[in-house]
């Protein structure tokens, strides 16, 4: 199989970070040239782009309920460099905040239940792991108080 077929294939389920195809090319023993060739090549053709990975991931993991922080933490891994991830959250980030997103899981953690201190703890632990920065998981707990002392 050449190097073209199998990157191909690697794309074919999913869309996939450069990194993700290098590692994998690299796995199947291509030569770091051949690598670079089919990278540029794929890159010019839009089936390997980072920034619209970004996109596509964020819509899926803003979906599942995570925060911006987790979500960017997700793509460095997944080998995408820091400024790509900005670039693209900048441009994401005009559609849904952050605060409404964290907004809309509150709810879900608090639909039909008492509100309370026990409540509130939990909802802090869960919006903070899922990656909401504090000071959205405070204001958004703050809320929640205001509501608890009326």
């Amino acid at each position: 199989m050449d190097i073209k077929d199998s990157a191909l294939r690697y794309l074919g389920p999913r869309a996939r970070t450069c990194r993700e195809m290098k590692e994998h090319l690299q796995a199947k023993g291509f030569s770091q040239q051949e690598i670079e060739e089919v990278i540029r090549e794929l890159s010019q053709l839009h089936y390997l782009d980072d920034q619209d990975y970004c996109r596509q991931y964020f819509d899926y993991a803003f979906g599942k309920g995570k925060g911006a922080y987790r979500v960017k933490r997700e793509l460095e891994q997944k080998g995408v460099d820091r400024a790509t991830i900005e670039i693209a959250f900048e441009e994401y980030e005009s559609e849904e905040t952050e605060m409404e997103r964290a907004k809309k899981q509150a709810a879900k953690i608090a639909a039909g239940k008492q509100i309370d201190e026990k409540l509130m703890a939990k909802m802090g632990r869960r919006l903070t792991g899922l990656g909401y920065r504090s000071d959205v998981v405070y204001q958004i707990i703050g809320s929640y108080m205001e509501q608890h002392d009326e």
